[in-house]
C-alpha cells in the first residue's frame, strides 16, 4: 500500500470536520463547486487545503484503510520531511520533522513535534515517545510542517500530525470491515481484523460510530540463549466509540472515547542474523486511553467551540541489563495522566477580515518507576506540569481576496515541578529532592498569501515554535543545585511556498524552502560529581540551515497517478557541545555537525493505477511505492571519550494488486519489504540499538463497506 500525498486541489474526497460544528457558507459553496476538494482544519478551521499558507501533507483516510500493515507511524513514513525511529525503553515511537529531533526519546525532553488524536493532545511532560496508533477509520491524518507555535502551542516546535477519526454519520447507517493475513520471511504469520459500525440514533440529529480492531504481529527475530524463535510478536487491541449531536442548527456536539491496548514480547533489535543474545524475557507494554468533548455553537457573525480532554497513558519495559549481572534488566514504568481545555472563537462570513482568539490550559503528571540492582534503591519521581496559553490571529483580505495577510500571537507559561517520591539514594532519612521553575514564551506568526486563482497558491512566512523547559533529575538537583533547569528552547523559521495544479489539474504540486534558526536546543550532557558521572540536560549552542520540501503528483491518463516526495535540511551546530568528564572537558558535536537523530534527505514515489475489468463493473488496482531516509547520526561518551554512531539508509519498497467490486468489497495481495532490506533504522550505540524493519512479506486483505 501506498499513501497519496495530497497536495492540492482534485486529490480526495472532502475530509469530515474535526471541529463538531456547521461549516461556514464558504466552505460548503466550495465543497458545491467541486465535491473533490479537500478540506482541512490545520489553521483551527475549516479551509480549501489549496488555500492553506502552510506546507501540509493530508492523508486521506481511503488510503489509510488500505494500509496493508502497522498504523499512524507506518503511514507518516511516506511523507516529505517525516522521520520515526524507535525508543529501547518501551517500544514507543519518536517523531522527527524537518530534522528537529528531541535529544531522546525518553527523559530527555518532549517532543519537538505535536501530536493530536481528534482533540486530544498527546505530549508528555519529559519525554519524546508517541504510541503508533491504529489507523483505521480515519477521515485523515494532517501533517503540518514547520513551527506551529502560535495556534497549537508548546511541543509544536517544528511541526504537528493531527489524527482525525471520522465523526458518526447522523443520517445513515454505515458498517464496513477489513480483514487480512500476512506470512514474513524466516518469521511467524500476522493476522488482523478491524470493523466500524455507524448508527443514526435519532436521524439528522444524533449518532454513534463504533470502531474496534486487533491485530496480531508475528515475530520474526530469535533469543537462541533462551530457545525461542520469533520472540518479537505482538498484539494490539484497540476499541473507539464516538457520539455526535446537532440538536439544533446552531449547537453540535462530540463525545469519544480512544482505548488502545499494545503489548510486544520483546523489542525488534537484532544483529545481522536476526539474533537477540539476550538471556532474559525483554516483555513491553504501551497502553493509552484518551477521552474528549467537542462543544459547538453558531452565532451568526462567530463561532466558538470547546474542546476538553483526558488522556492516560502507561508504558511499562524491560531491557537487559545482563552485562552488569546474570538475569537483569532494568525495569521502567512511565504513567502519564494529562488533562486539556481549550476554548476558540472563530469569526465566520465572507468579509475582509477573518480572525480567531482562543485560550487554553493543561495539567499533566508524569510518573517514573525504575528498578535495577546496581541502584541503590529504586528511582520514584514525578514530574509535573501546569501551563496556560492565550493565542489570537487574524487575516485581513486585500485586492478582491487575492492577497491575505496574517498576523498571530500566543502568549505561554508552564509551571514545572520535579519531586522525589522516595529517597533514590536508598536512605530512609535522606531529604527528598524538588524543584519548581517556571517558563514562558511569546510565539509570533505572520504570513502574505497571493491567491491568483483556485488553482495556485503562493506565500512567504514567518513563525516562531517553543518547547517548553523542565528540571533537572533528582541526583542533580541533590548533589549539583547549581545546575539550572533546562530552558526551553526557541525556533524560527522562515518560509516561502506555493502549492497549486497546472495542466487542466493533470500536475499538481507543493514546493517550499525555508530557513530554521533553532536556539538554545534541549541536550544530554554526562557531568562528573565527585568522580562519579551523572546524566544532566541543558541547553546547548544553535543550529540553522536552509532546506526544501517538494511534493508532486502527475495524471497523466485517466486512473493512473504518479507522484512522489523529496525533503532535504541542511540543519546543523553553530558551535561545539563539551561535556565534562573526570579526565576533563570533552567535545561530543563539533561545529557544523548534525544533531542526533536527524536526517538530511527524505524522499519517496508512488504509483497508483485503476483500470476496468471485464463488463461487470469491476476495476483493477495496481500500487506500488518506495520510501528511503539518509543515514541518522548521534554521539555517545564511552570509556570517556566521544563516540560517533550512524545509522544505515532505510530504502524500503511495496506493491499490491487487487479487485474492487462495484458491490463494495476490495480484495488484494501485497508485498511488503520486496527488497528484503536488513539493515540498522537508527543509530546502533549497542546490540540493543540495533532496530531491523520487518523482512519480505507476503499479504491478502479483504475489504468491505455497506
Amino acid at each position: 500500500m501506498r499513501n497519496k500525498l495530497k497536495t492540492g486541489t482534485g486529490l480526495g474526497v472532502v475530509a469530515a470536520l474535526v471541529w463538531a460544528m456547521p461549516a461556514t457558507a464558504q466552505t460548503e459553496a466550495a465543497a458545491a463547486e467541486d465535491p473533490g476538494e479537500i478540506v482541512v482544519t490545520a489553521q483551527k478551521r475549516e479551509e480549501r487545503l489549496q488555500d492553506v499558507p502552510i506546507s501540509i501533507t493530508s492523508l486521506g483516510g481511503k488510503d489509510l484503510d488500505a494500509q496493508a500493515s502497522g498504523g499512524v507511524s507506518e503511514a507518516l513514513r511516506s511523507v516529505a520531511g517525516i522521520s520515526i525511529t524507535n525508543s529501547p525503553q518501551g517500544g514507543a515511537t519518536q517523531l522527527t520533522i524537518r530534522g528537529v529531533a528531541a535529544n531522546g526519546a525518553t527523559l530527555s525532553g518532549s517532543s519537538t513535534a505535536a501530536f493530536y488524536i481528534d482533540s486530544v493532545p498527546f505530549g508528555l511532560v519529559k519525554s519524546a515517545i508517541l504510541p503508533d496508533t491504529n489507523a483505521y477509520d480515519m477521515s485523515r491524518i494532517e501533517v503540518l510542517r514547520g513551527p506551529q507555535g502560535t495556534l497549537y502551542g508548546a511541543n509544536a516546535l517544528n511541526g504537528v500530525v493531527r489524527v482525525l477519526t471520522n465523526d458518526a454519520n447522523l443520517d445513515r447507517f454505515e458498517l464496513k470491515a477489513r480483514a487480512g493475513i500476512a506470512a514474513t520471511e524466516g518469521g511467524d504469520q500476522s493476522y488482523r481484523g478491524d470493523m466500524a459500525v455507524n448508527i443514526p440514533l435519532v436521524e439528522g440529529k444524533l449518532g454513534l460510530r463504533v470502531v474496534g480492531g486487533f491485530e496480531n504481529a508475528g515475530g520474526w527475530i530469535d533469543q537462541p540463549a533462551r530457545g525461542i524463535n520469533n520472540a518479537n510478536d505482538s498484539e494490539s487491541r484497540n476499541i473507539r466509540v464516538k457520539l455526535n449531536g446537532q440538536p439544533t442548527d446552531n449547537f453540535s456536539f462530540g463525545l469519544s472515547a480512544w482505548i488502545s491496548r499494545i503489548d510486544q514480547d520483546a523489542p525488534n533489535y537484532a544483529n545481522d542474523a536476526g539474533d537477540q543474545s539476550t538471556t532474559v524475557a525483554l516483555p513491553q507494554r504501551l497502553d493509552y486511553d484518551a477521552f474528549s468533548g467537542k462543544f459547538g455553537y453558531d452565532f451568526g457573525a462567530f463561532q466558538i467551540s470547546s474542546a476538553t480532554s483526558y488522556l492516560k497513558f502507561v508504558n511499562h519495559s524491560e531491557r537487559d541489563y545482563t552485562n552488569l549481572g546474570p538475569n537483569q534488566t532494568l525495569h521502567t514504568e512511565i504513567e502519564s495522566k494529562i488533562f486539556t481545555e481549550e476554548v476558540l472563537i472563530n469569526s465566520t462570513g465572507e468579509g475582509d477580515w477573518r480572525w480567531s482568539v482562543g485560550g487554553f490550559y493543561r495539567d499533566a503528571s508524569d510518573l517514573l518507576h525504575q528498578e535495577l540492582f546496581v541502584l541503590p534503591a529504586p528511582i520514584n519521581t514525578r514530574d509535573k506540569s501546569r501551563s496556560f496559553a492565550a493565542f489570537g490571529e487574524v487575516t485581513r483580505k486585500f485586492m478582491d481576496g487575492t492577497l491575505e495577510v496574517t498576523g498571530g500571537l500566543r502568549y505561554f507559561k508552564d509551571r514545572v515541578t520535579q519531586i522525589e517520591l522516595t529517597p533514590t539514594t536508598g536512605n530512609p532519612d535522606q531529604p527528598l529532592a524538588s524543584r519548581t521553575d517556571t517558563f514562558d514564551a511569546i510565539t509570533p506568526r505572520a504570513v502574505i498569501t497571493w491567491l491568483p486563482s483556485r488553482k495556485f497558491t503562493a506565500y512567504a512566512s514567518y513563525s516562531q515554535g517553543f518547547r517548553s523547559g523542565f528540571n533537572q533529575s533528582p541526583t542533580i538537583i541533590r548533589t549539583a543545585p547549581g545546575i539550572p533547569p533546562v530552558k526551553a528552547d526557541r525556533l524560527s523559521n522562515y518560509e516561502v511556498g506555493a502549492k497549486g495544479s497546472l495542466l487542466d489539474g493533470g500536475l499538481t504540486f507543493d514546493a517550499a524552502l525555508y530557513y530554521i534558526d533553532w536556539k538554545d536546543i534541549q541536550q544530554n550532557l554526562n557531568v562528573d560529581i565527585n568522580g562519579v558521572v551523572f546524566a544532566a540536560s541543558v541547553n546547548g549552542p544553535k543550529a540553522s540551515g536552509f532546506g526544501a520540501d517538494l511534493a508532486l503528483t502527475a495524471h497523466p491518463l485517466d486512473g493512473l497517478d504518479i507522484g512522489g516526495t523529496f525533503s532535504w535540511n541542511g540543519l546543523d551546530l553553530s558551535g561545539p557541545i563539551i561535556t565534562q568528564t573526570a579526565n576533563g572537558p570533552v567535545t561530543l558535536y563539533q561545529k557544523g555537525d548534525r544533531l542526533a537523530f536527524s536526517p538530511e534527505y527524505t524522499a519517496s514515489a508512488f504509483l497508483d493505477y485503476r483500470f476496468p475489468v471485464g463488463s461487470a463493473g469491476l476495476k483493477g488496482a495496481l500500487s506500488g511505492s518506495i520510501t528511503y531516509r539518509s543515514k541518522i547520526p548521534a554521539r555517545l561518551l564511552v570509556a570517556g571519550a566521544a563516540q560517533s554512531y550512524l545509522s544505515d539508509e532505510p530504502l524500503l519498497a511495496r506493491a499490491s494488486i487487487g479487485l474492487e467490486s462495484p458491490d463494495n468489497w476490495t480484495a488484494s495481495i501485497y508485498a511488503e519489504n520486496i527488497g528484503g532490506w536488513n539493515g540498522i533504522t537508527q543509530p546502533p550505540f549497542d546490540i540493543s540499538q540495533q532496530y531491523r524493519v520487518r523482512p519480505r512479506s507476503f499479504g491478502l486483505q479483504f475489504e468491505f463497506r455497506y
